[in-house]
């Protein structure tokens, strides 16, 4: 079953105010949503996919020497 989440629990996984998240909806960027009648719902499975387009690699490079 698809877990719908709405903009608070979006807001709070993301650490996004909910004005940035009204804004993304009103420009359709970044995040995919569901309006149903008068309900915002999102996908908990497209908030997981952005947060993976946030995450920035590291490199292993410098380990702490001996």
């Amino acid at each position: 079953m698809v877990e719908m989440l709405t903009p608070q629990d979006v807001s709070r996984i993301t650490g996004l105010s909910l004005e940035t998240i009204a804004q993304w909806r009103s420009k359709k960027i970044h995040i995919p949503y569901l309006k149903i009648g008068r309900l915002i719902r999102y996908d908990r499975r497209d908030i997981e996919e952005y947060l993976e387009t946030c995450k920035i690699s590291v490199s292993n490079s410098h380990r702490r020497q001996k």
